[in-house]
């Protein structure tokens, strides 16, 4: 969670085509992937099995999901983030296809996800099965959840496929997913995993985890981290034809975070899970650069977030299944500001949010072909702050229920679901005209084999979906409406999943395609009136239209020695649908590229597996008003990465990686005057036991 001071400078700011590197790089992906001949393969496999390159250990793999989900679905496992050369959370967002990431720069800068042209708002963030919230501005920071402690990404756009989640991970119309390794009781009694980073600008990260499994039936885990970065990286401050470097000044910051985890199987096949969890993040904020102010801001910024969570998941005969879970999270965002402009030279703003959040879900499966599940949430949030002139305290009920049905006949798979949608408003300090809402939100998705002796499916899908305006966006002092609408979006998508059978140099080889129209209804935009004063308001629509596409391979050129291959590019259009008489019909909305994508090329030996990687997008528009003088140029940064797996026998490994990020040294920004950094270097060692 973020004060919203710290918004109105960074957020707010933020809502060419590629160069020809991007280009050579991705139709070298393509060339790759597609100059292999045909053969039978094994039907409905989707895995490659286990190869062993001398003392390197490598899983080849697609998640099957991805072929079969009758919406556009994408993953990546721990495996894959290591063969890609992903170096963090940021850029294994850039990794999935329709993503928009909003980055203020350096190791542990502000991050949030938006998807094909919706607020980042409108993305979900679920964390080892239980959707994280932010009711005060809408969206996560996913800077503090890294790589490391990763056993899968994955990006659900639309319904999920896998109908026994929560009524509140269906409420939104994407779900970034994300899972940490490990709580199972198959394996080795003590499994433990220790690892040091250390890269440029002052960047060191000691990691660890562990996991105890007692018996047959309880296992422990406990994960640790820090991070510690001075990201006082140079950049390039251009003024016309002048052009000066300069250091990123007030950047360091310190954050770590701990976690406490615990499986128990009943002898029934009941599953009890639970996870304590805290984060912190002492930070200093260098704020936008401006011409002829580039000395250090002195704002300070310290994020805590703790909660604690346990699930209970129990089959009953071979038809019924049932999943209760419950949590408590609760945030707290301090700001410090030294300044002579403020009474006494300092400016102290604290926020605290608290939410408390149960749901229950029954499944029933009458037959082979059908499922059906019905999911009840209720969730209590509330925020206050020690503004005691402008804090109303305000509170929000909701309470949200899906009934959806699955049915599966031959090569035909249909899922339908309804969502009912109940937010009741109220603000301790007097009365808020923010009004309730309950709605009805309905999706339906079809997913077709289309080739009887192939691996060849086509899918449709249309959900219906609305948000209700964040605490924010209704509340803030100087910023807030509560008057506001909340969005109503409906998607539709039409795509491709194409897996080729594997035969001589080919071991594998996936395509998917997707197209979509996205219409947005009272899209909430913040309109700036000075500085510091916003106002935030209800747009009447905007249109999106887009595509998106993906490649994976794997060429075997001989034996031991391997090629793989992995590229994306999306397509969006984001139309802002208002009178012809309003400056901003028909236009861009700020920060979404027409373009973007990344390619990943890697040679895995014997010896040492080499990555060459990267990533870009197109030019964008800093405001929703496109003018020369708000665009904001294309980029396309490049990196690599060597890396090698040593068995040292009794099933305990060392890993060594090293990365070279942006080689050629690419001066950019996500976020118009947030500059990121230039060429840089990190090296890992990992100890798994």
């Amino acid at each position: 969670m973020f004060n919203l001071k710290i918004l109105s400078r960074m957020r707010m700011q933020a809502g060419g085509t590629y160069s020809v590197v991007m280009s050579l790089l991705f139709a070298a992906t393509l060339f790759l992937c597609t100059g292999t001949g045909n053969a039978q393969v094994k039907v409905d496999t989707t895995q490659v099995g286990a190869k062993t390159l001398g003392e390197t250990v490598v899983t080849a793999k697609f998640d099957r999901k991805t072929l079969r989900s009758a919406t556009p679905t994408f993953s990546l496992d721990k495996e894959r983030i290591l063969r890609n050369g992903v170096t963090d959370i940021s850029d294994a967002v850039h990794r999935l296809p329709g993503v928009t990431l909003r980055d203020y720069g350096g190791a542990g800068g502000m991050k949030t996800v938006s998807v094909r042209g919706l607020g980042s708002a409108h993305t979900a963030v679920v964390y080892d099965g239980m959707p994280l919230s932010d009711a005060q501005s809408g969206s996560i920071d996913l800077s503090r959840y890294s790589t490391d402690n990763l056993e899968q990404l994955s990006l659900i756009i639309g319904d999920n496929d896998d109908i026994f989640i929560s009524a509140k991970a269906a409420a939104s119309p994407a779900t970034l997913s994300l899972s940490s390794p490990g709580m199972t009781l198959e394996g080795k009694k003590v499994e433990l995993t220790s690892q040091i980073k250390a890269g440029s600008f002052g960047m060191v990260s000691p990691f660890v985890r562990s996991i105890v499994r007692v018996g047959s039936s309880v296992a422990l885990g406990f994960t640790g981290e820090f991070l510690h970065a001075k990201n006082d990286y140079p950049f390039d401050l251009v003024n016309g034809t002048l052009v000066t470097r300069e250091k990123r000044e007030n950047n360091k910051m310190n954050s770590g975070h701990g976690e406490l985890n615990f499986l128990w199987k009943t002898r029934r096949d009941g599953e009890l899970t639970a996870k304590v969890y805290y984060y912190d993040n002492d930070r200093l904020l260098p704020g936008p650069v401006m011409l002829y102010n580039v000395s250090p801001n002195n704002g300070k910024l310290r994020d805590r977030n703790s909660f604690a969570q346990a699930s209970f998941m129990q089959p009953f005969g071979e038809k019924w299944k049932l999943r209760a879970a419950a949590k408590f999270n609760w945030s707290g965002s301090l700001y410090t500001d030294i300044d002579l402009k403020y009474p006494g030279g300092c400016l102290n703003e604290f926020y605290w949010q608290r939410e408390v959040y149960g749901t229950a879900q029954v499944m029933y499966e009458p037959t082979r072909a059908w499922s059906i599940d019905y999911s009840a949430d209720y969730s209590f949030n509330s925020l206050n702050s020690n503004d005691q002139t402008t804090d109303v305290h305000p509170r929000r009920n909701s309470v949200l229920q899906s009934f959806t049905g699955k049915w599966r006949h031959g090569r035909v798979i249909v899922t339908g679901r309804l969502l009912q949608s109940l937010y009741l408003n109220s603000c301790r300090e007097g009365f808020t005209p923010l009004v309730n809402h309950s709605r009805l939100s309905p999706s339906v998705s079809l997913n077709v084999r289309l080739l009887r002796s192939g691996f060849l499916y086509g899918r449709l899908s249309y959900k219906n979906i609305f948000r209700m305006p964040t605490f924010n966006e209704a509340f803030y002092n100087r910023y807030g409406n509560p008057y506001l609408r909340p969005e109503t979006t409906d998607q539709f998508n039409a795509g491709l999943t194409w897996q080729a059978p594997a035969s001589g140099l080919l071991q594998q080889l996936v395509v998917t395609g997707d197209v979509y129209r996205n219409y947005v209804h009272d899209r909430i935009v913040a309109i700036p009136q000075n500085m510091f004063i916003w106002n935030v308001t209800n747009l009447n629509s905007v249109h999106v239209t887009g595509a998106d596409i993906t490649v994976n391979g794997t060429v075997s050129v001989t034996r031991r020695h391997d090629i793989v291959v992995s590229g994306t590019w999306s397509y969006q259009r984001a139309e802002i649908n208002v009178p012809e008489d309003d400056p901003v019909h028909g236009c861009q909305v700020a920060y979404i590229p027409r373009n973007s994508g990344s390619a990943s090329v890697a040679y895995e030996n014997p010896w040492v597996n080499i990555v060459v990687h990267g990533r870009g997008t197109s030019d964008r528009y800093t405001a929703n008003a496109n003018s020369p003088q708000t665009l904001l140029p294309g980029y396309f940064e490049a990196g690599a990465t060597l890396w090698r797996r040593f068995a040292l026998g009794r099933g305990s490994a060392f890993e060594v990686r090293a990365d070279l990020i942006n080689m050629f040294d690419k001066q950019y920004s996500v976020i118009a005057r947030y500059p990121m950094p230039g060429r840089s270097w990190m090296v890992t060692l990992k100890y798994i036991l």
